[in-house]
């Protein structure tokens, strides 16, 4: 047994030196294959030749010494190894992409010189065949360069599907293309290198599909302002994009999102950018937003920064309403207006979009952030509970633009303001237009809202009508009439702003002609004239330099101010005033009569200089060169009709709802918000005080009185006096 024992240890040790002679004979032929593959000076364009001696190699030997081999490579490899790889990768997908290039080209002339294969494009598409074999034989592709070939495959998709899309938003079927060369180039390449197998075990058609998609919506997402700006013309572009999300599984909403926002901040909400501009480019990201997801959250997101930027620009309600009734100008909101369906704007719809019409029980739970969802159609019942805020948005364009501020009442009073404006304005008496504009907004707003821009119109065809009769009046007595007046029940119109002063003898006759006529008409109703308001027509003699500079004498028509032709009709009685002669005459303060002056120093009709009196003015003489020689004053012409006079407006108007507030709740008790909010509505309308506090402005208000302890406010939220002892 001893002598069998050690018969066998002999053995087993033989063996032992043995193998170890053959690993170390390995490791030394592995090292030498190893150092001659990585030889000094080798490039990416010599791989394919050193990989086929490799290959030759290896593929006559043991699967044991393969990995030796391909260990041996890997760990002494340099840095750049796998940039050569990547670069070995990407120079062939390229060499196929311009073969296809070629022939899908209609005329050789469409195709650009870098399109076309050069000596190292055929060196390397004859040494293909021959390369893949000899990856597939050292089995690198599966394990070890998978990094730099999925490197080479995503960076010539990006250029290729960047040069397919990239600026090119109205042509169809951009996308398609993309996906015809996914399908015509990737695929057979991808095919070729991983092998049949492998490509369908891998999924490889579904994970270049994602990676195309992938790529056009990068492409786009440098193009989202664009595709707002260029709408309709980018409607192709969107809808495609729409379709690439959608096989992505809407995996880049949020991404899409965030760098719609973040263009939008730095291309358009600044400064810099008109408000008119602004509500443009919102009304087509409206229209964009809804055709690529139609569930309406992108919208919500994207819109946010846009919605708030507008409510803090003070003309942002005034553009809106000026593009509603302009029909001329008016574009996307006028035909919005005139829209057949569209429906009845709801104050309870524009207050808050995430509040629910139900009353909240004990399990109810907030609806998910918008940026955490992923691909949730509205309406659809999730974990968290169910997505009740996009319905609220998903509105027309006119209530999401009112939804801003969330009444329509601020739309409604800026609209009376400007209609007064027209309707003075508006020297013919025609309100076919403004009739047109507001049945229009009723539709929109409302009967009730608007009762009193009705009033308004019917003032102005009732001045019609007055101005008839008393033209055939003065036509038969003193051959034609001078005065036209715009004669309006002030109690349905905004305040109008008034300036004291005394007319010119001359225009006062006239005016208090028209003033007899009137009431002999209307007795026993008489006229108030605003002063401040309409416009004069006169011919007047001014002087303008010829091309030798000398002064020439010529008339010309002038439509300015009473003020002004009050102010220039004291000049026919006496050729010079000081300023505070004038003002005496005029009943005006001295500084107000320098400002207006300069409007006929401008017309070179007057001119004024300094003297030991004080600021004189006179009539301009053909012979004097300079009609102007210390006037430095600014011309404030008041040229809009409506303002709200006086500087303490706002201050009259709070205390005059605190008033109507104090009285509601001393004759009824006690009052919530809301009955409050409909009761001033209805009671503060066609006052000289409009009423267009929105619920959450009119909540502050009350919080206020609650301070001042005018009013106190218990658990249940109802509002009352302090009562005093």
């Amino acid at each position: 047994m001893n002598d069998s024992y050690q018969k066998f240890y002999a053995a087993r040790m033989a063996n032992a030196m043995k193998m170890a002679r053959a690993n170390r004979a390995d490791d030394c032929l592995a090292t030498k294959l190893a150092n001659e593959f990585l030889g000094d000076g080798n490039n990416w364009r010599s791989l394919p030749m050193r990989l086929r001696k490799l290959a030759s190699f290896v593929g006559d030997e043991s699967d044991e010494a393969q990995r030796l081999i391909t260990a041996t490579v890997f760990v002494r490899a340099p840095e750049s190894f796998y940039d050569d790889f990547e670069q070995l990768f990407e120079s062939l997908l390229n060499a196929h992409q311009k073969k296809w290039a070629v022939s899908n080209a209609e005329d050789s002339m469409e195709v650009d010189d870098t399109d076309l294969l050069n000596e190292d494009d055929e060196r390397l598409l004859s040494e293909e065949i021959s390369l893949y074999a000899s990856l597939n034989t050292l089995g690198w592709i599966k394990k070890k360069l998978h990094r730099p070939f999925r490197a080479a495959l995503n960076k010539v998709t990006m250029r290729v599907i960047s040069e397919i899309a990239a600026h090119n938003w109205e042509e169809e079927g951009v996308y398609h293309r993309a996906m015809e060369w996914k399908s015509s180039v990737l695929e057979p390449w991808v095919t070729s290198v991983v092998g049949v197998s492998a490509f369908a075990e891998r999924r490889y058609d579904a994970q270049l599909e994602y990676s195309c998609s992938e790529a056009f919506i990068m492409v786009r997402m440098g193009e989202l302002f664009e595709l707002v700006t260029e709408w309709p013309e980018s409607l192709p572009a969107v809808k495609e994009l729409r379709v690439a999300l959608d096989r992505t599984g809407r995996l880049w909403y949020q991404s899409l999102a965030k760098k719609w926002r973040h263009s939008l901040r730095a291309r358009l909400l600044h400064p810099g950018a008109e408000t008119s501009q602004i509500i443009d480019v919102y009304i087509n990201i409206i229209k964009v937003l809804r055709e690529m997801d139609p569930s309406g959250e992108l919208l919500e997101v994207v819109s946010q920064p846009v919605r708030e930027y507008l409510k803090g620009r003070e003309d942002t309600i005034r553009c809106i309403v000026t593009s509603l009734t302009d029909e001329e100008n008016g574009g996307e909101l006028y035909e919005e207006l005139k829209r057949q369906d569209a429906k009845p704007l709801d104050d309870a719809q524009l207050l808050d979009e995430e509040d629910d019409e139900t009353q909240p029980s004990f399990d109810w739970m907030p609806p998910p952030s918008i940026l955490n969802r992923r691909g949730v159609i509205s309406g659809q019942t999730t974990k968290i509970g169910t997505i009740t805020s996009v319905s609220r948005r998903s509105g027309d364009t006119l209530s999401m633009l009112v939804g801003i501020y969330g009444s329509k009442d601020l739309f409604v009073n800026e609209y009376r303001n400007m209609l007064a404006d027209k309707l003075l304005n508006n020297l013919d008496y025609n309100t076919d237009k403004e009739v047109h504009n507001l049945e229009l907004l009723k539709l929109r707003f409302g009967d009730l809202s608007l009762r009193t821009a009705e009033v308004m119109i019917k003032d102005i065809d009732e001045s019609k009508r007055i101005h008839s009769n008393v033209r055939s009046t003065f036509q038969s007595r003193y051959q034609h009439n001078e005065v036209d007046a715009a004669i309006i029940s002030h109690i349905f119109w905004p305040k109008l702003s008034n300036e004291e002063y005394k007319y010119h003898p001359s225009l006062q006759e006239k005016i208090d002609r028209f003033s007899t006529e009137f009431r002999k008409l209307k007795n026993p109703r008489k006229l108030v004239w605003m002063k401040q308001l309409g416009t004069v027509d006169l011919e007047v003699e001014a002087y303008e330099n010829d091309p030798e500079g000398k002064l020439v004498s010529s008339i010309k028509s002038v439509t300015c101010s009473p003020v002004h032709a009050s102010l220039l009709a004291n000049f026919e009685d006496k050729s010079d005033w000081t300023s505070e002669e004038l003002s005496t005459q005029m009943g005006m303060p001295e500084e107000t009569i320098r400002k207006r002056m300069t409007f006929w120093i401008n017309q070179r009709v007057l001119k004024s200089h300094q003297d030991e009196s004080g600021l004189r003015y006179s009539l301009v003489s053909a012979c004097e060169a300079e009609p102007n020689d210390g006037d430095t004053y600014e011309e404030d012409d008041h040229q809009g009709q409506i303002s709200y006079a006086g500087t303490n407006h706002n201050q009259d108007a709070t205390d005059a709802f605190e008033s109507y507030i104090c009285g509601m709740l001393s004759n009824l008790g006690s009052l919530r918000l809301n009955r409050i909010h409909s009761m001033l509505k209805s009671f503060v309308a066609g006052s000289d005080h409009q009423y267009d506090k929105t619920p959450q402005q009119l909540a502050i208000f009350l919080q206020e009185l609650c301070k001042r302890n005018v009013l106190e406010c218990s658990p249940d939220g109802t509002y009352s006096l302090v009562k005093t002892s």
